[in-house]
This record gives structure tokens, C-alpha cells and sequence, in this order.
């Protein structure tokens, strides 16, 4: 099956666009759609699936509640104008007959304003849209009865995610998906239910076979009765493993839904929020010990300088004055007059003369007496002095670099303090403003949902050993029945019916279980093939394996789990490997349709995946919505001799509403 076309009518963004998309057989089966963020990108894949199935399954938080209706074509009606939305999609199956799809749904507006969804006439959709189906045979187009049947049929919507896939979401695909929901997504992409159908009509028949064969044996109808009680027991507790299975997939998802309103609600993590705050209140009662020692270092410095500071005109005075008698040679003295008088009092000078008398020797020595001075006695107490104010003036001139110092180290830790009381206060406000209530309900749920998942994977267990019990107690009344029907003539016809069915259905069962497991190697081959063609870390990792209830993981070189340890990037690689891998052993041939396909992955991987993909895919249709930054120049140039059909989204704002137009890329 391949997409010829989708068109759009008052669709969202969309007033009148039609998408033509290329034509596979022509070996360019790439489709590509480029368009920023917010200008209706994403909203052709809910184009798609809201024609399939009157639901908008890629719906994002921005557009959940607004109508379908485009806002310029709603502003543009009067009051009772009908505008009607509708999406069309146009096919050709595997003999190139036409399919058509179309669906519309009406929007009216009041005297108030207001709009309101009108039913169409003969609706066949509980939201009033009206879906109709036309099929090309031998020429002519024909209605079909059914077609919400129909389109389920042939593609289903369980599925419809591994075709139309929203590629940012593969970083979170393994971490949302379980292995038994994969596993059934597996075993409805493979169209392995016709052989479950098999199985059941086969043991249907046999229970028939035994009811009407006639006439029986009390000991044959014994087991008979017997072996319908046993099978009845296995395919009920066969039937609670499938409901327990969905009920844990459930229980999963809301887990899952309640951990991503705990991590990124707009209640953030309280307890993560309180930790901060002590963290914070913690560093302040450091930084005020520290602004109290360094105020209190600086207080110190002012007290012990203020003498110095307030005698700086008096200190400079006596500094100039002392210099000055050094430069008169008066400082330092030739002789101290104390000396001089001690010389007369003890009647002796230094050269040994005797000066006790007035003589000549006595009145020389009186005359130093006479001309000397008092500041002969202090000029050593002066030079003393002088060094010590030669110091106190080189501290002044330093004073006021230490003050600034100490004035800057003070404002950027008040600063420092400032801020961090500011992020403190509304980290605060966070938590008094913070729904604890809400919060409390939310992790609540979480312990309640992950009670009942651990409580089902019990039950899941409990309901397969008793349904393998009961296999086992068939077999041995299936044995013991047909040993019964051979001892009389009349009940070996039936009993050749039975040996007849039992082989049918060990040989059903077996082909089913080997078309399984050849599935799940052969999507672990390929999926494995594919990461290692675009993943960087090449020697960092070994293999992917993916175990019977697809679970998958990627080893590492030292023998260990991987999945774990991958980044972003790597997490949607080995997803998109995945589902590569599952589309390449599909029973369904569907285009496929991806939405920023390479949003988290870095250039270089870009540029391998677009080099690898279109031979991956080659069999399939594909259609990309990318970005500016996804489709590099280098991507469009490994795309380009597989890409038919290039697009741009031009987005349109005006004063009656916004919308977007699908152009030939430039």
C-alpha cells in the first residue's frame, strides 16, 4: 500500500492544503516535510490518524481541548455558518486500486461566539465526524459498507504507532514500553492471530467431535467430561494471563504517568526543593561567620591605624624636621653634652688629661659643653624615631589600598549573601505555593499503581503455571481417551478425528511458536545490524539481545546490561533501530510517517542515519517531519537520490488567526 496524497481542509493550521507525497516504485520513496516548532509539523501525523480513526493520537498539551476547526476560517464565520473539517487520504493497494478515506466534522457558530460541533448527516462516529471509504475495483469506485471496520482491519489501530511514530518520543520507548506489550505488538504486526483463530477453531472442533460422535462408553464419556473441565480451566486461566498482561501494561503506563508529574509538574520535587534550601541556609551561616571575622579584621585594622591616621599631619611635620637636621649634619651628634659632664665631674678626659682643676685642658672641655645642645642628648632616640615614622608613613600610604581591599571583599560576600538569600526566599515561596496536597496524591497513585503491577506479575505467574498444569492434565486425558475410543469399532472413526485434530493443532502451535521465534531473531538481527551502523561507540558495546518476552538489551563490552547506561541519543537510535526492524518483517505494508526522526541525535549520527535508512527502508514508503537542524545539508545530501517529494511548512500569523502553508521546498 502506498500514500498518494492527503488533503486537508480547515484543519488546524490548515485552511485548503493538499500533500502529495512520492511514489515508491519509482525508487524515491522519501517524502520530506520541513517546518519549524509550532507551525503544524506534528499535526499532519494527527491528520492521519484523526482520518483513520477519528482520534488525534500524537495530540501535544498545546492544541488538547481547542477544536479541530482552523482559527482564520473560524473568525471568518457568521453567526449559524457552518464550517466543516475534513482530511482525505488518498491510496493504492497492492494491485494499484485506489483507496479513498475521507472525514469531515462541523463547527457552528452561535450569536455568542461560541462554536459547537455539528453531527454530520448519517454519522457514523461517536464524535459526530462521518468517515467514508471508497475502493477502486475493475475501474469503478465503490462505497464500502463498513468503514470503520474496514480501515481497522487494514491498519489497525493498535499498531498504528509503529507506522506514524513520533521520533523525540523513542528516547522514553523502552522505558514506557514493557516487554509483553512489545510482544504483542509483535504478535499483531505479524498477523499472527489467524494462526491463534486456527487454534481455537481446531479445539472448538474437537470439543464438537467429542459432544456428537455418538454413542461412547461410560469410561470415554468420563474422560471426555474430564478433559472439557481441564480445557476449559487452561484457556480461562489462558485468557487471565492476556487480561492480567493488559491490566500491568496499564498499571505500567500510569506509574509511568505519575513519575512524570512528580519529576516535571509544576509542583517540582518538594523533598528535592527542601534539600536545597538547608543546602542553602547552610552556605549562608557560613558566609555570615565569614563577613563576621572579615568585618570585625577590618574594625581591628581601623583601630589599630587611627592613631597613625589622626597624628599624619603631626608625624609628616616632625619627619621633615628630623630630616632636616640630618642633612645639617646635627643629627646624628659628634658627642652627647652628658658625656661631656660626666667627663668634668670625674675630673678626667678621654685622652687621660686631668681636667679636676681650672686649667686649659678643663675650659676646652667646658667650651663643647657650652656649644653643644639638648638635641645632641636625642639624636639617637630621633633616628629612632624617624624610622619608626618612616614606617607609620608607609603604612598610611598603604591604608587606603587595604581599606578598598577589605571594602570589596565584604560587598561581594554580602553580595553573595543577598543572592543566595533571594534564591533561598523563592525556593520557599516554591514550596509554601507547592500543592502538597496534590503531591501526596500523585506519589499515592504511583505506590498504589506499582502495588497492582507487582500484584498482576504474581497473579501472570499463578495463571500460567495452572494453565500449564491443565495442558499437561489434557494431554494425559487426550492419551487415555484415545486408548479408550480404540478397544470398540465404534468409536474408532472418531477417535482417528481426534488423533487427526491433535496433530493439527501440535503442528499449528508449533508453526505459530516458530514463526515467533523466528520473528524475534530476526528483528533482534536486524535492530542489532542497524544500532551498530549508526551508533558512535562502537567498541564500547557488543551486542543486542532481544529475549522471548521482548525485553530487549545492549550488552557491553565487559559482559554487563548497557540500556541502562545509554545516553538520549543512543536510547532513540536503538529505538529507531527497533522499529526499522519491526516494519522490515511486518505482515503490513503501511508507509511510514516520522516526526522529528533525528531531534536528539548529534550531526555526525544525523548524517549516518540519513545515510542508512532510505536502504533499511528501501521497501517502504516514508514520509519525514523534520526541523531546520535535523535536515542539515548534509542529511539532504545522503537523502537526496531517494527523496521524491520536498516540502516546506510556511507559517502565517494575521490578525484573524494563524496558518500554514505547504510549499515546494526552494
Amino acid at each position: 500500500m502506498k500514500l498518494d496524497y492527503i488533503l486537508l481542509k480547515n484543519y488546524r493550521q490548515y485552511q485548503k492544503e493538499k500533500i502529495i507525497f512520492s511514489d515508491p516504485e519509482k525508487n524515491r520513496n522519501f517524502t520530506i516535510i520541513q517546518g519549524a516548532n509550532g507551525t503544524g509539523k506534528t499535526n499532519i501525523l494527527n491528520a492521519v490518524t484523526w482520518c483513520l480513526y477519528g482520534k488525534e493520537l500524537h495530540m501535544g498539551t498545546k492544541y488538547r481541548g481547542l477544536p479541530l476547526v482552523n482559527t482564520c476560517s473560524l473568525n471568518h464565520m457568521k453567526s449559524g455558518e457552518k464550517c466543516t473539517v475534513e482530511v482525505e487520504m488518498q491510496m493504492f493497494d497492492e494491485d494499484n486500486q485506489k483507496i479513498i478515506i475521507h472525514r469531515k466534522l462541523g463547527y457552528q457558530k452561535n450569536e455568542q461566539g461560541n462554536i459547537r460541533v455539528v453531527p454530520e448527516e448519517q454519522s457514523n462516529c461517536q464524535d459526530g465526524s462521518k468517515v467514508e471509504m471508497i475502493r477502486q475495483i475493475r475501474g469503478d469506485m465503490i462505497y464500502v459498507q463498513d468503514p470503520v471496520f474496514i480501515i481497522n482491519k487494514m491498519i489497525p489501530e493498535p499498531i498504528e504507532g509503529y507506522f506514524f511514530f513520533d521520533g523525540e518520543q523513542l528516547n522514553d520507548y523502552f522505558k514506557q514500553t514493557s516487554g509483553e506489550h512489545i510482544k504483542e505488538a509483535v504478535f499483531r504486526i505479524s498477523q499472527l492471530a489467524l494462526f491463534e483463530k486456527l487454534i481455537e477453531h481446531l479445539s472448538s472442533r474437537k470439543r464438537d467431535f467429542i459432544k456428537t460422535g455418538g454413542e461412547l462408553s461410560s469410561k470415554a464419556v468420563e474422560i471426555s467430561s474430564s478433559l472439557e473441565t481441564y480445557t476449559k480451566s487452561r484457556d480461562q486461566h489462558l485468557e487471565k494471563v492476556k487480561e492480567f498482561q493488559q491490566q500491568k501494561v496499564d498499571a505500567d503506563k500510569k506509574v509511568e504517568e505519575y513519575s512524570e508529574k512528580l519529576r516535571t509538574g509544576p509542583d517540582f520535587d518538594v523533598v528535592k526543593l527542601e534539600s536545597e534550601c538547608r543546602e542553602i541556609e547552610k552556605e549562608l551561616e557560613q558566609l555570615e561567620d565569614e563577613l563576621k571575622d572579615l568585618t570585625k579584621e577590618k574594625n581591628n585594622y581601623l583601630i589599630n591605624n587611627a592613631p597613625i591616621i589622626f597624628g599624619y599631619k603631626a608625624i609628616k611635620k616632625v619627619i621633615t624636621e628630623i630630616s632636616k637636621r640630618e642633612e645639617a649634619g646635627d643629627i646624628p651628634s659628634d658627642y652627647k653634652r652628658d658625656f661631656i659632664g660626666k667627663l668634668l665631674k670625674n675630673g678626667e678626659c678621654i685622652c687621660g688629661a686631668d681636667i679636676s682643676k681650672e686649667n686649659n685642658c678643663r675650659k676646652n672641655v667646658k667650651k663643647y659643653l657650652e656649644s653643644g645642645s639638648t638635641l645632641d642628648d636625642l639624636s639617637s632616640e630621633l633616628t629612632k624615631l624617624f624610622t619608626t615614622l618612616t614606617n607609620d608613613s608607609e603604612s598610611i600610604s598603604k591604608f587606603k589600598d587595604q581599606s578598598i581591599s577589605y571594602g570589596k571583599r565584604i560587598t561581594r560576600l554580602d553580595g553573595l549573601r543577598k543572592s543566595k538569600s533571594e534564591t533561598l526566599q523563592k525556593k520557599k515561596e516554591m514550596i509554601g505555593e507547592s500543592k502538597v496536597d496534590q503531591i501526596k496524591l500523585w506519589q499515592s497513585k504511583k505506590e498504589e499503581y506499582r502495588k497492582i503491577r507487582d500484584d498482576l506479575f504474581s497473579e501472570i505467574s499463578t495463571s500460567r503455571v495452572r494453565a500449564e498444569n491443565a495442558d499437561h492434565k489434557i494431554q494425559e486425558l487426550t492419551s487415555k481417551l484415545e486408548q479408550e475410543l480404540e478397544k470398540e469399532e465404534k468409536s474408532r472413526e472418531i477417535g482417528k478425528k481426534l488423533k487427526f485434530i491433535d496433530h493439527s493443532l501440535t503442528a499449528a502451535t508449533e508453526i505459530k511458536n516458530q514463526i515467533m521465534s523466528d520473528l524475534r531473531k530476526e528483528i533482534e538481527k536486524k535492530t542489532e545490524e542497524q544500532f551498530f551502523e549508526l551508533i558512535w561507540k562502537k567498541d564500547t558495546y557488543k551486542e543486542v539481545k532481544i529475549d522471548d518476552n521482548y525485553n530487549i538489551s545492549v550488552m557491553h563490552q565487559s559482559g554487563l546490561e548497557g540500556v541502562g547506561t545509554l545516553s538520549a541519543g543512543e536510547r532513540q537510535v536503538l529505538a529507531l533501530s527497533f522499529m526499522a526492524a519491526l516494519n522490515n518483517v511486518s505482515g503490513f505494508n503501511i508507509p511510514i510517517l516520522i516526526d522529528t526522526p533525528l531531534g536528539r541525535i548529534s550531526k555526525d549520527v544525523k548524517t549516518k542515519i540519513a545515510n542508512n535508512l532510505p536502504n533499511y527502508l528501501k521497501e517502504k514508503q516514508v514520509g519525514l517531519l523534520v526541523i531546520d537542524e535535523e535536515y542539515t545539508s548534509e542529511v539532504r545530501n545522503k537523502l537526496s537520490k531517494r527523496v521524491g517529494k520536498e516540502y516546506r511548512i510556511d507559517f502565517k500569523e494575521t490578525p484573524d488567526g494563524s496558518y500554514s502553508k505547504v510549499i515546494p521546498y526552494d
